[in-house]
């Protein structure tokens, strides 16, 4: 059985390092978006314009640790890495992708001032019903699939499905899979025979590595991979408390408690008002009420 000593890179806090805190990390985002959207020409200018990392006391499960890319012509990415199956994901993509959209139009502008935005969504986990490893989403009109706008590009890779990449996509992109086999290696041995197929993932490898040999690093890594697990574990309690109660009650009182911890989590206030909502509510409104805050990190309006 093979070993790992490197970080993982579907963990989204070393995903963000590596393309964002090493030399190398400007070239290996370029030969990474340059696999997905295969661009006419090569891409000229690519900024990350949020390369922060929290601080460790800020790692908890609510940050978002996606990368905001701008390139010369001010086409804008939203670039993020998802361990976990959440609810309302694609929602939730949409809502990021608006928010990005419109966030750089300023009062007086003209509409036409504002760019595209490519939402590249890589999950390790299936998502979608197809086979495909690398879908992408477009506004087209349901008879003649005429596009609505440029505007709008949702590319969804599941790490999963590589295997079943179409006969199609492993001649059109092979970059694309074999950056997904990258991402995807679980041992170091994997990780060393994908390196071997391309310069640019070798060096990819030689960044991991040394992101994984930095302490502040792994410590990062660490607390972001407890609060995964302490998330599955909540998941998986409130799946089986759901089942053993086998009724309303038992759901609503579940979703209580666990809008409570959010709250805490995120730090959304919960005054007597929002208590006595709890209270009073039933599991349907419940459920409204937590995923508003998965989604949008704010008690819902």
């Amino acid at each position: 059985m093979g070993t790992r000593t490197t970080l993982d890179p579907t963990l989204d806090v070393v995903f963000k390092m590596l393309l964002t805190q090493r030399p190398e990390s400007h070239e290996l985002l370029v030969s990474l978006l340059t696999a997905v959207i295969r661009p006419p020409s090569p891409l000229a200018r690519v900024e990350v314009r949020n390369p922060e990392i929290p601080s460790a006391d800020a790692l908890d499960r609510s940050v978002v640790l996606d990368l905001h890319v701008q390139l010369a012509d001010g086409t804008r990415f939203d670039v993020e890495m998802q361990s976990d199956k959440r609810p309302a994901f694609r929602e939730r993509a949409l809502y990021y992708w608006a928010r990005l959209y419109g966030s750089e139009l300023e009062r007086g502008d003209e509409y036409d001032a504002l760019r595209p935005v490519i939402s590249v969504l890589f999950l390790d986990y299936r998502e979608l019903r197809g086979a495909r490893l690398h879908s992408t989403f477009h506004v087209l009109e349901v008879h003649d699939h005429e596009r609505f706008s440029d505007a709008l590009a949702v590319h969804v890779i599941e790490l999963p499905k590589i295997a079943q990449a179409t006969a199609r996509e492993r001649i059109e992109e092979i970059d694309l899979i074999r950056w997904s086999r990258f991402f995807a290696a679980r041992t170091d041995e994997e990780l060393a025979v994908v390196a071997m197929e391309n310069p640019v993932l070798e060096k990819a490898r030689q960044a991991l590595q040394a992101v994984s040999d930095d302490p502040v690093a792994r410590e990062s890594a660490r607390l972001r991979a407890n609060a995964r697990v302490v998330r599955r574990m909540e998941d998986a309690a409130l799946r089986a408390e759901g089942r053993a109660e086998g009724h309303a009650e038992g759901r609503a009182e579940t979703l209580r408690v666990s809008i409570v911890g959010l709250c805490q989590a995120l730090s959304v206030p919960l005054d007597d008002v929002r208590r006595s909502t709890l209270a009073q509510s039933d599991a349907d409104a419940l459920q409204h009420v937590f995923d508003a805050l998965v989604r949008d990190r704010v008690w819902p309006v």
